[in-house]
């Protein structure tokens, strides 16, 4: 495999649609060893820090700025006044995570 299809392969990624239509959606990655450092058992720092990351790992979205589309931090700006939006898209994001799902394979006997 080449090394550019690590991300594409690997890197688990989201797809959250906003409306029943699936007009509106953000697209996130899951955060990096880094970004995750951050995370420890203080929840109050813990949603800081996923804040914090929630632009960056914006992979894409279906809104506009004056018909170009719109920087990642001002589509998170936007969602984060809605706090029942934005704690609903962060329990999907976290939630679809495989963080410990593993991949088994059957043996055949």
């Amino acid at each position: 495999m080449e090394l550019s299809q690590i991300k594409e392969k690997y890197v688990f990624t989201t797809r959250i649609d906003l409306d029943d239509k699936g007009e509106d959606f953000i697209e996130l990655r899951e955060p990096t060893m880094m970004e995750l450092k951050d995370f420890g058992e203080d929840e109050k720092k813990n949603f800081e820090t996923l804040k914090k990351i929630f632009p960056t790992c914006m992979i894409d979205h279906s809104f506009t700025m004056n018909g170009e589309p719109a920087k990642n931090q001002d589509v998170a700006n936007e969602l984060i006044k809605s706090g029942s939006k934005y704690t609903e898209i962060i329990e999907i994001w976290m939630d679809s995570i495989p963080f410990k799902k593993k991949s088994v394979k059957k043996s055949e006997t």
